[in-house]
């Protein structure tokens, strides 16, 4: 089966860790699948040739037994483009081969509800989830807004980068605590400037100050941003104080590599939580927006995420690591482990039903 993926190929690891969520799932049952990989909006790095195009529907009718777009924030517009989707409408109606959406959502504004689609973005958003095959969302918070919508075909399917591993809950003593800065867009904003000159800056000092108070205690620190972007926010919070460096891997299987050697992970950052949460290891997520609250809902973490309100965020930041670090996040894990793969089996059920007639 030869697939043609459409995802936003930018340099936030994140974006990857889905790409690779969603090979796996299909070549779990589809083994010989290929995947050719697109950008779906200028986001890329490839400025001139992205999206769902006239050309690209038109190569991947010659090229192609499966069109997938997902997974990322694509539901969401902003003041640079409608939605997540480059989308030429006439080119759908070209469409023969079946389209997957797998994994979208939306939510990424720091500390604030969902945004109100334009009509337009609203009538493409429709238009896109009635030619696909399949539309799964990867949480209940994107379930309940397409619904909202009037858009009934979504089935929740759980964020794919979740089901990478799907291994154990680990009890593990050993290795170091991974703590994951913010975006630098919450350190920095024109458009939430208040927001996130107070809360935002507020969330980046208490993980600061978290880091110190572990290292002070003898704990080994590894801190990492998802986007080198972000690199020169963070190593100037921690300059002069830090053991090693601020590292940025460079490709998923680096960052897996740095997980899987984790003894627990403090993320500001949605998607490595959610590969930690895929190995098992246990994380305290930072739920900063409607994407982080998603994923909290969606699998029922309340317990392990902190909200970055003013108010007492450093000691409260400092409780919940502590309890993450505890014997209590090992009994706890097993049940949300479960869940997990509860989700799992939902969702490679509903996959493989719709690839049923391609396969």
């Amino acid at each position: 089966m030869r697939i043609h993926h459409f995802y936003p190929r930018t340099k936030n690891i994140g974006d990857h860790f889905v790409q690779r969520g969603i090979e796996r799932m299909i070549r779990r049952i589809v083994p010989d699948a290929t995947f050719e990989l697109f950008n779906v909006n200028n986001r890329g790095e490839d400025k001139s040739d992205y999206g769902l195009t006239q050309s690209a529907v038109e190569r991947s009718n010659r090229e192609a037994d499966l069109i997938v777009v997902g997974g990322s924030n694509l539901y969401e517009g902003s003041h640079r483009w409608r939605w997540g989707v480059h989308l030429e409408v006439e080119a759908l109606k070209n469409l023969q081969v079946p389209l997957f959406l797998l994994g979208i959502g939306s939510g990424s504004n720091f500390a604030s509800p969902l945004h109100h689609p334009s009509r337009r973005a609203r009538s493409e958003i429709q238009l896109l989830n009635d030619y696909a095959a399949f539309s799964g969302v990867r949480d209940v918070i994107t379930f309940d807004w397409l619904q909202q919508l009037g858009i009934s075909k979504a089935k929740l399917m759980g964020d794919p980068a979740t089901f990478i591993f799907n291994q154990p809950p680990r009890d593990n003593c050993d290795g170091h605590i991974l703590i994951t800065m913010p975006p630098r867009r919450f350190w920095t904003s024109m458009r939430q400037f208040w927001t996130v000159h107070v809360r935002g800056r507020a969330m980046f000092r208490a993980l600061v100050a978290l880091a110190r108070t572990l290292l002070e205690e003898g704990h080994k620190i590894v801190v990492a941003c998802n986007d080198p972007i972000d690199l020169p926010t963070a190593e100037s919070l921690f300059d002069g104080w830090l053991p090693g460096v601020v590292v940025c891997p460079e490709t998923p299987e680096k960052y897996f590599q740095l997980l899987s050697s984790s003894r627990a992970v403090v993320s500001a950052r949605l998607h490595t939580a959610v590969v930690a949460f895929s190995l098992g290891i246990p994380s305290l997520l930072m739920d900063v927006d409607q994407r982080t609250h998603g994923f909290v809902k969606t699998y029922q973490l309340e317990r392990w995420s902190v909200v970055p309100t003013l108010s007492g965020l450093e000691a409260r930041l400092r409780e919940h690591t502590d309890k993450v670090l505890s014997g209590e996040a090992s009994q706890s894990w097993e049940l949300l482990i479960e869940k997990r793969d509860h989700m799992y089996a939902r969702a490679m059920d509903l996959l493989g039903e719709a690839l049923k007639p391609i396969s």
